[in-house]
């Protein structure tokens, strides 16, 4: 692909596309005085990708070869872009990691990943603030656990207290356990939207995909508009797709 070529290239046609282009025209650098020009029209190429899609081209192939030509170009400041790019990349799946595990109710893996996004790319848009709250669930999961036992003692019949139990012992990494106090919850009102959902979210967390998947059915019976149960029903879609 000639330099014309490339930045006369549309990147919103085709991420795929632009992907292959790229690669194509490093694989026309043949390490002379005509390379540099050829760089500064892929970094423009990528830029206006980040610009179209709020997100970089999600090829790490693409940015480290290109981060090693760079090198060798004496191209500094787009070594370094690429780099960051490729931290941004990493980033990216990290957060969505953090990010479902605190849906599924997990604050303490969810903390965890969220940090090392952040850490790793701090210009990442959501990942600082997701991790904040990831840690503010985690911090007051001890206090709403006092409270809603305080409320189980109080009235041990009360289907939220014991949701808000189980909510609060999943924040603290324990779904496992928290499983015990969904259950009493849904004894006490099978009608718990609620309750329904956050057990589902936490079968999902175990990798019970198929005993979560009736119970955000059964929520959304009762309540349509319920966001937990439509994600747990995407997340569970998304997950076990490739399984027969």
């Amino acid at each position: 692909m000639s330099v014309e070529e490339l930045k006369n290239l549309d990147v919103t046609l085709s991420i795929k596309g632009t992907t292959e282009a790229i690669l194509k025209a490093m694989n026309a650098l043949t390490g002379g005085a005509g390379d540099g020009a050829i760089l500064d029209v892929i970094r423009q190429k990528l830029l206006e990708v980040d610009e179209a899609f709020e997100r970089p081209l999600d090829s790490p192939e693409v940015f480290s070869k290109l981060k090693g030509t760079a090198q060798k170009a004496g191209k500094s400041e787009l070594e370094a872009y690429c780099q960051e790019q490729i931290d941004m990349i990493a980033a990216n799946e990290l957060h969505f990691k953090g990010y479902t595990w605190m849906f599924y109710g997990d604050c303490v893996k969810a903390t965890e990943l969220l940090g090392k996004a952040a850490k790793l790319a701090p210009k990442h848009p959501l990942a600082a603030k997701d991790l904040k709250t990831a840690q503010n669930r985690l911090d007051k999961a001890m206090g709403e656990l006092s409270k809603a036992e305080a409320q189980i003692d109080k009235n041990p019949g009360k289907s939220d207290a014991w949701t808000k139990k189980a909510v609060a012992m999943a924040a603290m990494g324990k779904l496992e356990e928290s499983l015990q106090y969904f259950d009493k919850a849904i004894s006490l009102d099978p009608n718990n939207p609620d309750a329904l959902g956050k057990k589902g979210a936490v079968l999902e967390g175990l990798g019970r995909f198929s005993e979560a998947i009736p119970l955000f059915n059964r929520a959304l019976e009762i309540k349509p508009a319920s966001q937990i149960a439509k994600k747990g029903l995407n997340l569970a879609d998304y997950f076990t797709s490739g399984e027969q």
